[in-house]
C-alpha cells in the first residue's frame, strides 16, 4: 500500500503537449524573433524539409512581421503640422513596435511552455481552408 493518493500516482499528460525535436524547437525559437526572425522564417518555408509545426511557426511569424511593418510604415508617412501630431504619431509607432516585441516573446513564451503557436485570425483562415478542402474531397453517396 502506498502513502500517495491514487490521483497523484496517475500521472497524464495533457493531450495538447506535443515533444518536439530539439532542432525543430530551436529553429522555431530563431523564427519567432522580432525582426530578425524573418530570414529563418523563410529558409524554412522554401525548404520542403521543414516540419510541418516549423512551417506553420513561420507563417505565423512572417504574418506578424508584415503586418507590423505596413502599420509602422503607414504612420511614417503622416505628415505632421504640429509637435503635438508628432508626438503623437510616435507614440503610436512606439506602441506598435512595443506590442510586436511583446507579442513575439508570448508566443517564445508559448512555445517553450509546449502550447501551440498559433495567432486567432491566422487559425480561423487556416480551419476553413481545411473544411473547405475537406468537403472537396468527400465523394457524394449515391
Amino acid at each position: 500500500m502506498s502513502r500517495y493518493s491514487r490521483r497523484d500516482q496517475q500521472i497524464e499528460t495533457p493531450d495538447n503537449i506535443s515533444r518536439d525535436s530539439t532542432k525543430d524547437r530551436i529553429e522555431m525559437f530563431f523564427c519567432l524573433m522580432p525582426v530578425f526572425g524573418l530570414i529563418p522564417s523563410a529558409i524554412a518555408l522554401v525548404r520542403q524539409r521543414s516540419s510541418r509545426k516549423v512551417r506553420d511557426v513561420s507563417q505565423v511569424a512572417i504574418a506578424m512581421m508584415l503586418t507590423w511593418a505596413i502599420a509602422y510604415g503607414a504612420m511614417g508617412g503622416v505628415t505632421t503640422e504640429g509637435e503635438t501630431l508628432q508626438v503623437t504619431s510616435e507614440l503610436i509607432k512606439a506602441t506598435l513596435s512595443s506590442g510586436y516585441f511583446a507579442i513575439c516573446m508570448y508566443l517564445m513564451y508559448r512555445l517553450y511552455r509546449h502550447q501551440t503557436v498559433a495567432l486567432p485570425w491566422l487559425k480561423d483562415i487556416s480551419v476553413s481552408k481545411e473544411t473547405r478542402s475537406a468537403k472537396r474531397d468527400q465523394k457524394p453517396d449515391n
